[in-house]
């Protein structure tokens, strides 16, 4: 789907989330409205071009939810993601993270739909409902028009293939206003050592272009989300800095350390927490705390994880009722 206008796009101004007006917003509810009473036989959901973690929060549990009501579900993201959509035609975009934008991307409305329709004629697709962040582009949209359907990811792995803990080091040089959310390096590699000294089995996951493992630490990055949670599944614990993948981790059964800057990342964190799995928190105030610091809240979480699912033998979740 790569072509001038989109890099057009994709080149011009900061890369801020595009801010839905009033009139996109009731545009929005009409086709939630038509999407739930009048469905066609065919969904294209897409393309999705934001972040991950609102990807797997804000967007995709609502395309979930609307496989079993279409004959078709076609659905336009980045590679590697397809783990997230069981029962669609999953086909890739080209737009690079590093310019997406954030939250739901920077394409307005009108431009997604656009690649969308493109996408869809590739496919001789013709009559077909179209569904983009523009559907869900409020928590309104999210709670009364259109329904979620989310679903814990994965199964618990075999017995002797569990870790104490991974680590997801976030390494994007994203442009636009983040740029400081990345934890340095030698604090990764600080940190690997204060738990190798320790004697505690760990690995590392994410994407391998936007994540790092330091030197003699195992190395299980990969681009495919299927992977990445079998990699969780087998893990005590996920630690790193607040990103997408401890929502992957949460939507996983899998506890999570965090730190963050603002306690307001912190609370959207557990709002996101569906399956309230458990969270432990090293700061509040920084991206970068102290590698002893998070090394002796990570030995807190794992004693404390041992009590709570009675020596790791039950869930550390708890399914809505």
């Amino acid at each position: 789907m790569s072509d001038p206008a989109n890099r057009d796009i994709l080149n011009a101004g900061r890369l801020v989330a595009h801010q839905f007006s009033l009139a996109e917003k009731i545009a929005g509810a009409l086709c939630d409205l038509k999407i739930r009473l009048l469905p066609r036989r065919v969904l294209v959901a897409g393309p999705y071009v934001g972040e991950f973690g609102h990807e797997l929060m804000d967007w995709q549990a609502w395309v979930r939810a609307q496989v079993p009501r279409y004959a078709e579900v076609h659905v336009i993201t980045y590679p590697g993601r397809d783990y997230l959509y069981p029962g669609c035609h999953v086909h890739h975009h080209d737009v690079a993270l590093e310019t997406a934008g954030y939250k739901h991307g920077r394409f307005t409305p009108a431009q997604l739909a656009e690649m969308a329709q493109k996408k869809a004629a590739e496919l001789g697709l013709k009559d077909y409902d179209l569904m983009t962040a523009l559907n869900v582009c409020t928590s309104y949209h999210q709670r009364f028009l259109l329904p979620a359907r989310y679903e814990l990811l994965g199964q618990p792995p075999a017995a002797d293939r569990v870790r104490d803990l991974a680590f997801h080091f976030r390494q994007v040089k994203k442009e636009g206003p983040d740029q400081t959310r990345n934890y340095p390096l030698e604090l990764c590699d600080r940190l690997a050592e204060f738990c190798r000294a320790r004697g505690l089995k760990f690995f590392c996951i994410g994407h391998p272009r936007y994540s790092y493992c330091p030197p003699g630490v195992e190395d299980r990055r990969t681009e495919d989300l299927e992977a990445s949670v079998a990699a969780i599944r087998s893990a005590r614990l996920l630690a790193g800095e607040l990103s997408g993948p401890m929502h992957l981790a949460q939507l996983s059964s899998t506890a999570i350390l965090i730190w963050a800057d603002g306690q307001w990342r912190l609370d959207n964190c557990e709002h996101w927490n569906i399956f309230r799995v458990p969270t432990y928190i090293v700061a509040n105030d920084t991206h970068r705390p102290d590698p002893e610091r998070v090394g002796g809240k990570i030995l807190e979480a794992l004693a404390d994880l041992k009590q709570r699912p009675a020596n790791f033998s039950k869930p550390a979740y708890t399914l809505p009722k």
